[in-house]
C-alpha cells in the first residue's frame, strides 16, 4: 500500500499543469490580443503587462474551477483545442469570433467549409492544439486525496482570483475605459471569446426553440396597376454574395469590372448602400424581413413572417433558387430548389456550380410564366476563400490571380485581382439575365440585383468578412444595390427613371428591400412603408 502511495505521488502537480496550460494559453493563442493592447495603452508596456497579467489570472481562476481528478485534463484539452482552431482564425484572418460568427460557423455547409480547411490552418492546428492537448493527456499527473486536492483548488483559485481583481482595481479607471471603449480587446482573446459566444448562440437558439411565428400582412392584396396586366409580372431578384460596393464598376470603381452592365443604360446603380450585416446568416433573413439593422434580431427573423410570405398571400408566385448554403429559413415557406451541386458540365465542371447555372432555368421559367411571379435567385458570387472557382476561365481577365484558398500564401493584389475577376462574371449574369427578360413577351420584367454583405481583402490584416458590426470597415458592410426595369414596367407602373436615377444616390440599406419590392410588384399592405420604397416617390401617378 505504500508503495502504491508513493507511485501515486509521481507526475506533475495539478496546480502546475493548470499554470502551464493558462501561460501557453496567454503566450501562444493571443497574438491579436497583445497587439490590440499595445495599441489601446499606446505603447505603455507597464499597462500591457498588468493588463495581460490580470487576464492570466482570469483564465487561471477559471481554470482552478475545473480542477478537480476527472475534469481538469477534459477542461484542459477543451481549451486547447479551441485556442488552437480559434488563433488561426483570428491571427492569420483577423476573424472575430462573436456570436454571429458562431452562428455562421453552425450555419454553413461541408462544401463551404472545406475551402477554409488548408495546410497552414492544418499545420497550425496540429502545432497549437493536438500537440499541447497530447501533452495534457499523456503527463502523469499526482493523485492527491481528496481533501488535498479541494484545499489546493481552492488555494489556486483564490490566488488566481486576487490577482486578477488586484490588478485591474490597481488601475481601475485606465483598464475598465479600455474594455468598455474596446469591445475588439476581450473580443480577441482566445480562447475565451469563441467559448462565451458559443455558450450565447445556443441560448440564444434554446431560447427560440418554441417560438411562434406571427403572421405579416394579412391584409395584403395585389393592386390596381398589377390587376390592370394582361400579362404576368416577373420581378427576379438576384441575390450577390460577397460584393462589395468599393470593387463595382458601377460604383465608380477604378477597374472597369462590370462593362456589361455599364454600356447599358438603363441600369440604375444604387451609389452607398449599407448592408444589415456582415455575413450571410444575418443579412438574408433581415434584408427580407421588415426590420431595419437596429430592430431585427435572431428572434424577430423567426418569429415574424417576411417579404416572401406576403407576396404569396397577396397571390404571386415565389420561388427560391439556391447555389449558395441554403435560404437561411427565408424560404421555409415557399418553394425552393437548389442548384449547388446541379449535373451540369458547362457550369459545374470544378466540382461547384458558378452562377452561370440560373440561365437555362431562367429561361425555361420565362418561357412557361403564366402567373405573376417573383424569383429569388442566391448567388454564389464572389464566396471566398475559393474566389478561383466562382468563374469560367474566360473571364479571368485581371492576373496574376490566387488560385488557392490559403489567401496568407498569396499576394494581395494577386487576391484582389481573382476577386475582381468573380465580379466581372457576375455582371455577365446580371447581363444575360437582363437580356433574357428583355427579348422576351411572355411577361412584364424587372430585375433586382443586391448583396448580402462585402468582404476584405487583406486591407488592415483583415480576410473574408463577418467582423462585428460595429468594427467592421466599410468594405464588409458597403454593398452595390442595382434596378432594371422593361420599358413595359416602367409605362405601365407610372415609374420615371430619371427620379429613380436620382434617388440612386441618395443613401439606402438593406432595409429598403422589403418595402421597395412590394412597392414594385404593386402589393398594397399596411406593413410597407413608402418611405422606405425607393420607387414610391418616383411614379408619376399618386399612390
Amino acid at each position: 500500500m505504500k508503495l502504491e502511495n508513493q507511485a501515486d505521488q509521481r507526475g506533475i502537480s495539478p496546480v502546475l499543469l493548470s499554470i502551464i496550460v493558462a501561460a501557453f494559453i496567454m503566450a501562444a493563442y493571443n497574438n491579436t490580443f497583445w497587439g490590440k493592447a499595445q495599441r489601446i495603452f499606446e505603447g505603455n508596456m507597464l499597462h500591457v503587462a498588468l493588463f495581460g497579467l490580470a487576464v492570466f489570472g482570469l483564465v487561471l481562476f477559471i481554470i482552478a474551477l475545473f480542477s478537480n481528478k476527472w475534469l481538469q485534463k477534459p477542461f484542459l484539452i477543451l481549451l486547447l483545442m479551441t485556442g488552437g482552431v480559434s488563433s488561426y482564425y483570428m491571427d492569420t484572418l483577423g476573424a472575430m469570433i462573436d456570436r454571429d460568427m458562431i452562428q455562421n460557423v453552425m450555419t454553413t455547409t461541408m462544401q463551404e467549409g472545406k475551402h477554409l480547411i488548408t495546410f497552414g490552418f492544418i499545420s497550425h492546428v496540429v502545432i497549437y492544439a493536438i500537440i499541447p492537448s497530447l501533452f495534457v493527456l499523456l503527463v502523469k499527473v499526482k493523485q492527491l486525496t481528496f481533501v488535498k486536492s479541494i484545499t489546493r483548488n481552492i488555494i489556486l483559485a483564490v490566488f488566481a482570483f486576487v490577482l486578477f481583481a488586484g490588478l485591474l482595481m490597481a488601475n481601475y479607471k485606465t483598464f475598465s475605459s479600455a474594455i468598455r471603449n474596446n469591445k475588439d480587446l476581450m473580443g480577441s482573446f482566445q480562447p475565451g471569446a469563441p467559448l462565451i459566444n458559443t455558450i450565447r448562440y445556443a441560448n440564444m437558439v434554446l431560447n427560440t426553440r418554441d417560438i411562434v411565428l406571427q403572421p405579416r400582412g394579412e391584409d395584403a392584396v395585389k393592386g390596381p396597376l398589377i390587376k390592370a396586366e394582361d400579362k404576368p409580372v416577373l420581378t427576379v431578384i438576384m441575390l450577390g454574395e460577397t460584393v462589395r460596393a468599393q470593387n463595382f464598376g458601377l460604383n465608380g470603381y477604378e477597374r472597369d469590372t462590370t462593362p456589361e452592365l455599364g454600356a447599358r443604360d438603363d441600369v440604375i446603380a444604387f451609389q452607398d448602400v449599407s448592408s444589415c450585416g456582415t455575413a450571410t446568416a444575418t443579412s438574408l433573413p433581415c434584408m427580407f424581413s421588415r426590420f431595419d439593422r437596429g430592430s431585427y434580431s435572431y428572434e424577430k427573423g423567426l418569429g415574424n413572417e417576411n417579404l416572401l410570405d406576403i407576396l404569396k398571400r397577396a397571390g404571386v408566385h415565389v420561388e427560391w433558387w439556391d447555389n449558395n448554403t441554403g435560404h437561411k429559413g427565408v424560404a421555409d415557406r415557399v418553394v425552393s430548389r437548389e442548384l449547388t451541386y446541379s449535373d451540369n458540365p458547362e457550369y459545374c465542371a470544378v466540382g461547384e456550380c458558378n452562377d452561370g447555372i440560373f440561365l437555362p432555368d431562367l429561361q425555361k421559367a420565362i418561357d412557361n410564366i403564366t402567373e405573376d411571379t417573383v424569383l429569388v435567385m442566391h448567388h454564389i458570387g464572389s464566396h471566398g476563400p475559393a474566389y478561383y472557382l466562382r468563374y469560367p476561365k474566360e473571364y479571368e481577365r485581371f492576373t496574376p490571380t490566387c488560385d488557392k484558398t490559403d489567401l496568407k500564401t498569396c499576394t494581395q493584389q494577386e487576391i484582389i485581382n481573382t476577386y475582381d475577376n468573380t465580379l466581372a462574371y457576375t455582371d455577365h449574369v446580371l447581363a444575360e439575365t437582363i437580356k433574357m427578360l428583355e427579348n422576351q413577351d411572355k411577361a412584364v420584367a424587372t430585375m433586382i440585383y443586391i448583396s448580402d454583405h462585402g468582404e476584405s481583402l487583406g486591407e488592415g490584416g483583415l480576410y473574408l468578412h463577418g467582423t462585428p458590426y460595429f468594427m467592421a470597415p466599410e468594405t464588409q458592410y458597403k454593398v452595390p444595390f442595382v434596378i432594371w426595369m422593361s420599358k413595359d414596367y416602367e409605362k405601365d407602373f407610372d415609374v420615371d427613371p430619371a427620379c429613380l436615377e436620382a434617388r440612386a444616390q441618395e443613401p439606402a440599406t438593406h432595409a429598403n428591400l422589403f418595402h421597395s419590392v412590394l412597392g414594385l410588384m404593386d402589393i398594397s399592405t399596411e406593413e410597407r412603408n413608402p418611405d422606405l420604397d425607393v420607387f414610391s416617390a418616383c411614379r408619376t401617378k399618386t399612390e
